[in-house]
Formats: C-alpha cells, sequence, structure tokens
C-alpha cells in the first residue's frame, strides 16, 4: 500500500524531507500546501504532487503529514493534522517556547497519532558510533564533552530564510532554531543532565535572535558538557560540528555530521579513524538503524508503532533550551535540569 505523504511548508527543509522519502518504497508526495503561492506550485511541480489551497484540502487528501513551516506556525498545523487523526512529523523546535512545545506534545498524546520530530541527528552514523563508544562503557566513565556549532547566519547564504530573524516566528536564535539538535544529542550521548548554566550575546545586533550561547551541561553521573554556537558571516562555511569526548580510558572526537571522520585513541590501542561507508557498516549492526529519519517515520506509519524521536524527546530538549535562556537572563546562574518523572529516553535513535 502505498502511504500518501502532505507537505505543509514548501521550503529549504521540505526539500531535505522529500529528498530522504525519495529512498522510500511505496510513499509518494500526494499533496502540499504553503502560504507562499509560488513556493508552493515550485514544491508541488518538482514531485508531482498536487498543490492545494487550504490546510483542510491537504489533510483530506493524505494518510501522513510533514509540518515544515516556520517554528510559529507548528502548533496550528500540528493540531489540524492530530484533529484529522493522521500521523505527523514536525521539524524541529516543535514551538517557539517550552510552554508550546509541551502543549504540542499534549495534543499528539491525546489524539494518539503516530509522531516523530526533525531532530535527525540522531539517525547520523557519526553520532550513533560516539554514543556507543561512551555508553558501552569500554573507555570508562566518561568525563568531559566540547561541542562546537557554526554556521553562517541563516537569513544569508543558502538558506536565505528572513524568517529566522524574527523572534515572532522563530523564537529565538542560534540556540532553539539550531543548536536545539546538540542539546538534544549532548544528553542522548552522556546521559541525564541535571544543571545548565548559559551565557548568550547578539553580535548581529538583531532584537531577540541571538548569535552566540555558551552552555556549560552537569550530567548525573558527573561528565561535563560545553557547548558553544555561534552564528556567523562566512558565507563559505556552512554547518559544521566538531565534537570531541574524553572519557577516563579514551579520547573520542566526530569531525563530520554525518560520515565522519570519527577518531579513537586510548592508552592501550593504536588510534582508529573511520568515515564514510566503513562508518556507516561498523555501526549498523549495533544498533540496526538504517540512518533514514523519514524511512523511519514512514514504517512508523504503515505499521502504526511509535516513531521515534517523538515529540515527547522534543519537550525534553526544549527543557534544556529553556533552562539555558533562563540562565543567560539571570547572568549565568545554574538551572536545575534534573528529571523527575520516568520518561527515560529510549536507547536508540
Amino acid at each position: 500500500m502505498t502511504i500518501r505523504i502532505g507537505f505543509v511548508g514548501c521550503g529549504l527543509i521540505a526539500g531535505f524531507h522529500a529528498a530522504g522519502l525519495e529512498h522510500v518504497p511505496d510513499a509518494e508526495i500526494t499533496a502540499v500546501f504553503d502560504v507562499d503561492d509560488a513556493r508552493r506550485n515550485r514544491f508541488a511541480d518538482a514531485h508531482s504532487a498536487r498543490a492545494v489551497t487550504s490546510l483542510d484540502e491537504l489533510v483530506a487528501a493524505v494518510d501522513a503529514v510533514y509540518v515544515t513551516t516556520w517554528t510559529a506556525a507548528h502548533p496550528d498545523a500540528v493540531e489540524a493534522v492530530a484533529a484529522a487523526g493522521l500521523p505527523v512529523f514536525c521539524e524541529k523546535p516543535l514551538g517557539v517556547d517550552l510552554a508550546t512545545a509541551q502543549a504540542m506534545e499534549a495534543t499528539v498524546r491525546a489524539a494518539g497519532v503516530v509522531n516523530q520530530v526533525g531532530l535527525v541527528l540522531r539517525s547520523s552514523p557519526a553520532f550513533r558510533w560516539l554514543r556507543e563508544q561512551v555508553r558501552s562503557g569500554r573507555h570508562g566513565v566518561p568525563m568531559s564533552m566540547v561541542f562546537r556549532d557554526d554556521q553562517y547566519l541563516p537569513t544569508r547564504g543558502m538558506y536565505a530564510s528572513t524568517w529566522r530573524g524574527d523572534p515572532a516566528l522563530a523564537g529565538s536564535g542560534a540556540l532553539l532554531e539550531h543548536s536545539i539538535h546538540d542539546l538534544d544529542l549532548i544528553e542522548w550521548i552522556l546521559g541525564d543532565i541535571v544543571s545548565v548554566n548559559a551565557v548568550t550575546d547578539f553580535a548581529h545586533e538583531i532584537d531577540g535572535i541571538e548569535d552566540q550561547v555558551s552552555v556549560i551541561m552537569r550530567t548525573a553521573e558527573g561528565a561535563q558538557a560545553v557547548l558553544s554556537s555561534t552564528w556567523h558571516d562566512i558565507d563559505s562555511r556552512p554547518s559544521q560540528r566538531s565534537v570531541e569526548v574524553f572519557c577516563r580510558s579514551g579520547h573520542l572526537a566526530v569531525e563530520g555530521d554525518w560520515f565522519g571522520p570519527v577518531r579513537q585513541q586510548t592508552s592501550t590501542e593504536d588510534p582508529q579513524t573511520l568515515e564514510g561507508r566503513e562508518l556507516v557498516d561498523s555501526i549498523r549492526p549495533i544498533d540496526g538503524i538504517a540512518g533514514n529519519p523519514d524511512a523511519d517515520f514512514v514504517h512508523a506509519v504503515r505499521t502504526g508503532q511509535p516513531a521515534h524521536p517523538d515529540f515527547a524527546v522534543a519537550v525534553r530538549a526544549h527543557v534544556l533550551a529553556d533552562a539555558a535562556y533562563r540562565s543567560a537572563s539571570e547572568g549565568g546562574a545554574p538551572i536545575d535540569v534534573r528529571v523527575t518523572r520516568s520518561d527515560e529516553q529510549p536507547p536508540t535513535g
């Protein structure tokens, strides 16, 4: 049976997911909607889909929906999709703030619909390798992580999305709009975070849109993580992540978001480097993940099984982001974020 997919929002990120769906058998983009007629029609033509003129028309024509609008439009779209009883994939961040994200999670939970969020780096072979290395215990307890994330200001370059410079549409800047990925990965790799300190800055002087963030996190097991996220003006340098982890007896490094290289150094073994196909082949037998989050979503839609990462996972990332913003507003004071309910994240992405 072919799964008919609809898209609400037809910009750059919609194109990313459309490319992922091209590799999924028996899934087709059937109908698309965007408030920008020209953008909607271009996307529809590119994917042989029907351009519709309302959200109601879209949900009546499909089996599942991707919400890939600007952030402020996510809640209304998700509510409409959930009210129709359809599975929904929503891009990150869920909403412009924590309260909105929590309300959205409650909406899909009450509707009982399959739901997935675009924290796609959990599918990355490089970060899956890093998590497996850290969580295996073979290198001793994790001690510290340094996570650097940078990209050019997304109102320019390939993104050229002016809405990311408007806090009414984006919520805020580098941390929420981009590095919510990083907050999720840090806790997913190191374990439960219990406290957050942060400072922010506004070098581009865009009101409400921070472009520099430094966050210090501490885990329940005593590890420390430092996240540095920067939006700059170097258009020749797109999104880049560099991560180092020191365990008691091992150094682990990721130098590429998806296919590495990744590096391992211990006191008892020769240094090792993996990248590309060799990296993919090394990690797949361990966690069984194919590495295509869009295929994972379609599989969940087809089988009715829970999707992952879901809205509840995204809410936890919003908790960490909210704590960082509150800390920054209080001069870097520590904010307690320890988990107080039984909602431990599933072990794989």
